[in-house]
């Protein structure tokens, strides 16, 4: 016999499928639930973007307003949509179009080639200044390791946590969560020490018993180093600045003095654009800081720090004759270039 329950707050009754009566929470719950998943699935069946062959791209693109020629097939199949497309449409886009077509509108007289050209820049660019990024990243590591290692004898010195700064001083660099920070810090250095299978650091390991601070910074990255040098003692800094200072040639000119403040907030920088270009992400227009307020152009400036002139001179005639070949490649992109401040960056 089937039984029945009545719910005590609305006194309504159901029964559920093998004839036992449940509350109506119960059942609203499931259904809800259940409604939830299909309007899930519908969503994703709507959203989901289907396949399109190299010629049903093109279509799109042309519809969309964008000229293609002979070549566009041949660097569709190399480059992909996604990458040259997807990644930058944004200069050519005509917003007050798009919004009213609610679809992607390009300015008038846009070709694909404009759009190409763009990339094959910041590609360019991106590799081009990759280059000088991990010199500024091997120069941080050779001198905080020297200097660290200076002043801390002991070989296994990293993994004692009193020979980094207190968290008073940490404080007043202007920096939070010294804990979790500093603990973070020794998990990495421990667990390299004691766990990575780079063959140089198994052989200190396994013939010399201990893996020394300068050895064991080959297998930090970047940013482990950033935070390295953010954690080192007040003097320890101080004396970074002015090793950089010297291993860059810059003694008695007018970059001879660099505070520690300026290190580490130009380290942050760098870390954050050496990054951009090692995953392959657009670097032209890209922005870091805790404002999002540092472009290329000023990453420039930070950067100048850590490389000699020298260098610096030899990257900025790199990426002054990038600009001219692809503006003159593209009317477009040199319009794009220019409005991004490319256009002060010249050849000393």
């Amino acid at each position: 016999m089937l039984e029945m329950r009545f719910d005590k707050f609305s006194q309504s009754a159901y029964f559920n499928e093998s004839g036992y009566g449940d509350d109506i929470h119960g059942y609203v719950a499931r259904e809800s639930g259940f409604l939830r998943a299909a309007a899930f699935l519908i969503s994703r069946c709507i959203m989901s973007k289907p396949f399109k062959t190299i010629e049903e791209q093109i279509a799109l693109l042309n519809m969309r307003g964008v000229k293609t020629d002979l070549n566009t097939p041949a660097v569709l199949l190399r480059e992909s949509y996604y990458s040259i497309v997807n990644g930058y449409k944004e200069p050519f886009i005509d917003q007050d179009a798009s919004n009213a077509a609610q679809d992607d509108r390009y300015k008038k007289e846009t070709e694909f080639s404009d759009l190409h050209s763009l990339f094959k820049f910041d590609r360019n660019l991106r590799e081009t200044t990759f280059h000088y990024l991990i010199r500024a990243e091997a120069l941080v590591r050779t001198v905080c390791a020297y200097t660290f290692s200076e002043a801390h004898r002991d070989p296994d010195s990293y993994l004692d946590q009193a020979n980094f700064a207190s968290e008073k001083e940490y404080t007043e660099y202007g920096l939070a969560n010294y804990r979790f920070n500093l603990q973070k810090l020794h998990s990495e250095l421990f667990n390299k020490a004691n766990r990575s299978k780079r063959e140089f650091i198994e052989h200190y390991r396994n013939n010399h018993s201990s893996v020394p601070l300068w050895v064991l910074s080959n297998d930090m990255t970047f940013g482990n180093i950033e935070h390295f040098c953010n954690l080192m003692k007040p003097d320890e800094q101080s004396l970074v600045c002015r090793r950089i200072v010297e291993a860059t040639g810059k003694t008695g000119s007018k970059y001879g003095f660099f505070s520690t403040k300026e290190m580490r907030i130009g380290l942050d920088i760098l870390v954050k654009f050496r990054n951009i270009c090692a995953h392959d992400e657009r670097l032209y227009c890209a922005k870091v800081g805790g404002r999002k307020n540092v472009d290329y152009v000023r990453m420039l400036t930070y950067l100048r720090r850590y490389v000699t002139e020298a260098e610096f001179a030899e990257l900025i005639g790199r990426i002054a004759t990038l600009v001219d070949e692809f503006s003159n490649e593209s009317a477009a992109v040199s319009h794009v270039l220019m409005k991004m401040g490319f256009g002060k960056i010249e050849a000393e």
